[in-house]
């Protein structure tokens, strides 16, 4: 992280993944779309499992119309490499649980983070949502199909 020292790294570390553990936390049946989108940059792109980014704003669209009754997202492995001092990248693992099946799908959020020059707060630059699996008649297999290839982001 250049010239910051090792407890300013812990401490970006730690709000980095508040951040993701808050997006987790949201990303809910009934979800509180304009809180999520607080999470991101105003110039921040959101890239769904099927490939099309969309402003932050729009999230609401990798529901597809069709919200899960009840859906749960549980980080694990969670990978923050800093390439300066105000940009770090991560991936992040996930499992979702939803009223059809447990799991229901599970991948990886490869997110860019950026820290706001004004007040320090680190926000989603950029995430794009991959999939490794879906479970067959799970939410995720009934509105996006089952996962193929992955999207590039």
């Amino acid at each position: 992280m250049g010239s910051t020292t090792r407890e300013q790294q812990r401490t970006a570390r730690a709000e980095i993944t508040a951040v993701m553990h808050r997006y987790a936390s949201l990303a809910r049946e009934n979800a509180d779309w304009d809180t999520m989108a607080a999470l991101f940059a105003p110039d921040a792109l959101y890239r769904l499992p099927n490939g099309v980014a969309v402003d932050p704003k729009r999230m609401v669209e990798v529901v597809q119309g069709n919200e899960a009754k009840y859906i749960r997202h549980h980080v694990t492995t969670v990978d923050i490499t800093f390439v300066g001092e105000a940009e770090a990248h991560s991936e992040a693992f996930y499992l979702a649980v939803t009223d059809r099946a447990s799991p229901d799908h599970w991948g990886m959020w490869k997110d860019v983070f950026r820290r706001r020059e004004e007040d320090h707060v680190w926000l989603i630059q950029d995430r794009t949502i991959y999939v490794d699996g879906a479970a067959p008649g799970g939410w995720y297999a009934t509105v996006y199909g089952m996962p193929g290839a992955t999207v590039d982001g």
